[in-house]
């Protein structure tokens, strides 16, 4: 035990000097919180990643808002704009995974991931953002809206390499959308990780209304990019996965702000590379050594689930909890020539409650429960047990550490330990 704890706070020790030395000037101020001439606590809670009301109908709008005089600059006699409240952002962070796994080995990154923003207002009620990070394109997005009555209508189009179908305009903090969730060990704390739901390549357009506590949200997606691991070679008469989100505010109870949602998708998407189901370099090149690698084949996708969110105080203290409830995930890859023969087959399901309670302004604690059904193969059926401190240093910079304990159905317990230092600037 003493071991274990010297090692953890060895690597942490680690992580934290080395991002440190590394940004010495990280007190600026990130891209969007420039933009709005406001400090990030406007759009985020006092946990930063979690967003308010505010920060959700500012995603809504595109991140089309901006203050004082950055809208467009026009002119030419070509009718021509630029804008002017497109901001950059860099964020990174640094992590020491322990695992007590014997064939995990502990693991420490610096950086563990590092990527460049930039987004904000292209037009009125026009918004756009895309994310770079060292191995290419990580994310991008355009949304268009228009203002309607006290609400917004609107559509967007994106595509990215591991956030998912939902990303275009989920902005509540249940899992849906990876960088929302509570922790940083996302496949071990939230059904929707877990099982794959929101995560993932995906590309896609969707049209959305919200307003009045009401969120909707429909489309068509495929699985997938289009960047140089993913499908080069999709077949575009083989797409036919839907998505439909439904999210509603409840009037305020309490002093508790209180959503219920809904989700669902469905549908393939048939291309001739097998690289529609993965989306990193050394999974494609595993992947285009099988004899079907050249193969036409279909991925079938399918899920149904809910999710709720509640935002208040406990003692004065800031304080959220999440459920995110999956029912049905699964997917299946095959043959197009051939639809009976099966190259991956897999059903799960999961349950997730996480909470997370500021014990002062900077000072956090986190835990969650989930349990995860392999719906094909029981023993690999396990539930996990996580607790989590973190520490605001100021608002864009944050450390934390959380540990799970899975409890496996093989007996082959095992415990994950995860310390971050992450930036943003």
């Amino acid at each position: 035990m003493t071991t274990n704890r010297n090692r953890l706070l060895l690597g942490l020790s680690a992580a934290v000097m080395g991002t440190v030395m590394a940004v010495p000037a990280a007190q600026a101020t990130p891209a969007f919180a420039r933009q709005m001439e406001m400090n990030c606590m406007g759009c985020h809670t006092q946990a930063l990643t979690t967003l308010t009301e505010f920060g959700r109908q500012f995603k809504l709008t595109g991140f089309s808002m901006a203050a004082g005089n950055k809208s467009m600059i026009t002119g030419g006699t070509l009718g021509t704009s630029l804008p002017v409240a497109i901001n950059a952002g860099i964020g990174m962070k640094s992590n020491y995974v322990s695992s007590s796994d014997p064939v995990v080995r502990d693991n420490l990154s610096f950086p563990a991931g590092s990527a460049i923003f930039f987004g904000g207002k292209i037009a009125e009620n026009a918004g756009a953002n895309t994310l770079w990070a060292t191995d290419g394109l990580i994310h991008m997005q355009a949304t268009f809206t228009q203002p309607v009555g006290t609400g917004r209508v609107g559509f967007s189009v994106y595509g990215g390499q591991g956030h998912g179908p939902f990303i275009a305009t989920e902005a509540y903090n249940t899992g849906l959308h990876k960088e929302l969730a509570m922790f940083e060990n996302v496949v071990r704390t939230n059904a929707a990780q877990a099982t794959g739901v929101g995560s993932g390549p995906a590309s896609g357009l969707v049209a959305f209304y919200g307003g009045h506590g009401l969120t909707v949200t429909g489309g068509v997606w495929a699985k997938g990019t289009n960047n140089s691991y993913a499908n080069k070679g999709l077949d575009t008469d083989g797409i036919d996965q839907t998505l439909l989100r439904v999210a509603y505010d409840i009037p305020t109870m309490g002093g508790w702000d209180v959503m219920v949602g809904a989700y669902q998708l469905g549908g393939s998407t048939t291309g001739t590379p097998c690289k529609l189901w993965e989306n990193t370099a050394a999974a494609f090149a595993t992947c285009a050594g099988t004899p079907w690698a050249g193969m036409l084949t279909k991925f079938a996708t399918s899920a149904s689930g809910l999710d709720m969110q509640a935002q208040g105080s406990i003692a004065g203290m800031n304080t959220q909890v999440v459920v995110n409830h999956v029912a049905d995930w699964k997917y299946k890859i095959t043959d197009v020539a051939a639809p009976t023969t099966v190259r991956m087959n897999q059903e799960s399901g999961a349950t997730s409650v996480e909470a997370r309670i500021m014990l002062v302004p900077a000072i956090g604690l986190a835990a969650g429960f989930m349990s995860f059904d392999d719906k094909l193969a029981t023993n690999k059926d396990y539930k996990t047990k996580t607790v989590g401190l973190f520490y605001n240093y100021a608002d864009n910079v944050r450390f934390s550490v959380e540990r799970s304990e899975i409890d496996n159905k093989t007996g082959t317990d095992i415990s994950e330990t995860t310390a971050q230092v992450l930036l943003a600037f």
